[in-house]
Order: structure tokens, then C-alpha cells, then sequence
């Protein structure tokens, strides 16, 4: 099993809009949502489970990332990565700072 997640950065968590991002997701797949109050900050990430990451992955985008009209309140406040069974398996996937390499599905 692996885990899609879309992770909000905690300067921007309290202000996203979190019913606008459920309303484009659930009709790929409902997340397991955690919202996490630690030191003041709010850790809000969107967990999608799966055995298929990479059908998973191209539908999220599609739906988040490459949409003209969403891609601007997301992208600039997120990252997203792919866990795998094992600790080392783990890909980055998307992140707000266009510079950072990411990974891609083999």
C-alpha cells in the first residue's frame, strides 16, 4: 500500500480552504485528513491511499495541479509526496519551491 500526500505548509494552513480541495478529490478518492495543533503551528496534510500511486498521482494532478484555475491556490502552498512500504521508499512528488528536484513513478 502506498500514501499520497498533500501536504499544506503551515504558514498558509489555517486560511486553506479545505471544502474547495475535498470538493475536487472526492470524486478520485476521500482523503484521510490530519490537521495536527503543534507549537502553534497547524499541520494539515491529505493522506490517499492506494495500491496504484502512479494512475493515483496523474489523476490528483490533473484535478489540482494542472487545472488553470486551482493550480494557483495550490501549488505555491504545498508539497506532496509518495510513501511505499519501507522508510526509504518515498518520492517527492510536487513542492511550492519550483527549484527543488522531484521524483518521478519508474
Amino acid at each position: 500500500m502506498h500514501c499520497i500526500s498533500i501536504q499544506i505548509s503551515p504558514k498558509h494552513a489555517r486560511d486553506f480552504d479545505r471544502a474547495a480541495f475535498l470538493q475536487r478529490v472526492r470524486a478520485i478518492r476521500s482523503p484521510e485528513v490530519d490537521a495536527i495543533e503543534e507549537k502553534g503551528k497547524l499541520f494539515l496534510s491529505f493522506n490517499f491511499f492506494t495500491e496504484f500511486p502512479a494512475q493515483l498521482w496523474q489523476e490528483l494532478q490533473q484535478a489540482l495541479y494542472l487545472d488553470a484555475s486551482y493550480a494557483p491556490k495550490i501549488a505555491p502552498v504545498s508539497i506532496a509526496i509518495c510513501e511505499g512500504e519501507t522508510e526509504d521508499d518515498c518520492l517527492l512528488l510536487h513542492h511550492f519551491n519550483g527549484d527543488e528536484p522531484l521524483d518521478r513513478f519508474a
